[in-house]
């Protein structure tokens, strides 16, 4: 039983054992009851606007947490991604290596042959030529590697960067539900209270207003 009951209680105990009040006495205290209830009613509106804030910004932020999630999610593959590609040209850039040793290895020996096979010279400059061609294109090919390796090494340090701001949102996000659910469970005690209290006032206003007519 809340204050507010008990004292209603007690006001009409001592109506009943003291016939003596008057009029003016029990008409007042019927509008202490009316006064209380209607406190009662705006006090759970009150409440019930507060939990319905709260439910809403409850909602956003789990769709703003699902949208970070998803991003997370792409960032990490790209960041995957960027990993195998670098592995890959890692790869390439060793077997290109190994192209241009055997291209020179092979120049070398030609020009072994130039000097005991007088007769090929011609052929083996057009050979060695045309190697030196090759070496130039696998070197190319290596630049093109290095340039294309440091641009996925930059996008993996721009999506590691980017992770860390989503982590960042995330947190506070999580942080902000909590805070949000907090009060929500705050409020919706007291929307459970005021509306007991609203109802019990009601109760005895309608009870004492009979008595009174």
């Amino acid at each position: 039983m809340n204050l507010a009951t008990i004292i209603a209680v007690f006001a009409v105990m001592m109506f009943l054992s003291k016939m003596a009040w008057s009029q003016s006495d029990v008409q007042s205290q019927l509008q202490q009851l009316k006064v209380n209830a209607e406190n009662s009613e705006k006090n759970k509106e009150s409440y019930e606007k507060n939990l319905k804030i709260s439910e809403q910004n409850i909602k956003a932020l789990d769709e703003n947490l699902k949208s970070l999630s998803t991003q997370k999610k792409q960032i990490q593959e790209n960041s995957k991604k960027a990993d195998q590609n670098v592995a890959t040209m890692e790869k390439q850039e060793v077997q290109v290596q190994g192209f241009i040793k055997k291209e020179m290895d092979q120049i070398e020996f030609e020009k072994k042959q130039i000097l005991q096979l007088e007769e090929k010279i011609k052929k083996i400059n057009e050979n060695s030529q045309k190697r030196q061609n090759n070496i130039s294109q696998y070197e190319q090919k290596i630049e093109n590697m290095k340039t294309q390796k440091e641009q996925w090494l930059e996008q993996k340090k721009s999506a590691q960067e980017l992770e860390k701001t989503i982590e960042q949102k995330e947190k506070q996000a999580l942080s902000e539900k909590t805070e949000w659910n907090t009060k929500a469970l705050a409020y919706e005690r007291e929307v459970t209270k005021w509306k007991n209290e609203a109802a019990s006032n009601r109760a005895l206003y309608k009870k004492y207003d009979k008595l009174n007519k």
